[in-house]
């Protein structure tokens, strides 16, 4: 995720917004961060399956390009 600024910037924004609505619990700001970036790559995900016209069995191959454009292997 570092080579998308933008898109690191939205994951940041996603789990300050989660935090605060939970209360603002200290001590959890990487399980926020994490659930953020989870929503992030499912939505990519999603978006990619939908642009591809929902074809089956292709599932996995949009779960991989989302992870790498969120920068992960």
């Amino acid at each position: 995720m570092h080579k998308n600024t933008a898109l690191a910037e939205t994951v940041r924004r996603t789990a300050y917004f989660l935090w605060e609505n939970d209360g603002r619990p200290a001590g959890r700001s990487f399980d926020y961060w994490l659930r953020a970036k989870e929503m992030h790559l499912r939505q990519i995900a999603y978006d990619k399956w939908l642009a591809e016209g929902t074809p089956p069995n292709r599932a996995e191959t949009h779960w991989y390009q989302a992870a790498r454009e969120l920068g992960e292997k």
